[in-house]
C-alpha cells in the first residue's frame, strides 16, 4: 500500500508536469524551466510521501549525496565534450557557427520532468527493498514496537 501511495503522488506530479511541458512546447526556455521544476518537485513529493507513509527519513534522495551526483554529471559532460572535440579534430565535424541553443534546451528540458518522476518512484522503491532484504539477511532488522504487526513497522538496529 505504501508503494501505491508513493506512486500515485509522484505520478500526479509527472502528469501535471508533462501537461505543463506540453502546453509550452513551442517555447524552449519555458520547456526547460518547467521540465527541471517538474523533476525537482517529483523528488520533493516523493520525499514527503516517504516521510508520511513510512515514517522515516528518505535517505535515497537526501541532499548529502547531491555533490556526488553533480560530480558525476560534470564528469559525463566532460567525457561527452572530449568525444565531440576528438571527432571534430579528426575531421568528422565542421563548425560553421554557434547556432542556436533552442535545440539542446528542448531536448534536455522536455525530458527532465517525464524521466525523473518514474525514476524517483522505481529507484526509491527498489533501493528500499534491497536495503530491507540486506538488513533482514544480516539480522539487523528489528521490530519498532512489540505490539506492531509483524513486518508492518521495522527499523534498522544501530
Amino acid at each position: 500500500m505504501r508503494l501505491l501511495k508513493q506512486f500515485v503522488a509522484v505520478a500526479a506530479v509527472a502528469l501535471i508536469g508533462s501537461m505543463g511541458v506540453g502546453a509550452v512546447q513551442g517555447n524552449p526556455l519555458l520547456t526547460l524551466i518547467l521540465g527541471v521544476a517538474t523533476a525537482a518537485l517529483a523528488v520533493f513529493v516523493y520525499a514527503r510521501v516517504v516521510r508520511w507513509s513510512q515514517r522515516r527519513e528518505p535517505v535515497e534522495v537526501a541532499a548529502k549525496g547531491a555533490t556526488a551526483v553533480g560530480r558525476g554529471v560534470l564528469i559525463g559532460v566532460g567525457m561527452f565534450a572530449t568525444v565531440i572535440v576528438n571527432i571534430a579534430f579528426l575531421g568528422g565535424y565542421r563548425i560553421d557557427g554557434f547556432g542556436s541553443a533552442t535545440g539542446p534546451a528542448l531536448l534536455t528540458g522536455g525530458g527532465f520532468g517525464p524521466e525523473a518522476s518514474p525514476y524517483a518512484v522505481v529507484f526509491g522503491a527498489l533501493l528500499i527493498l534491497v536495503f530491507m532484504w540486506l538488513a533482514r539477511r544480516r539480522g539487523n532488522l528489528v521490530p519498532r514496537r512489540r505490539d506492531a504487526l509483524a513486518g508492518m513497522t521495522a527499523t534498522l538496529s544501530q
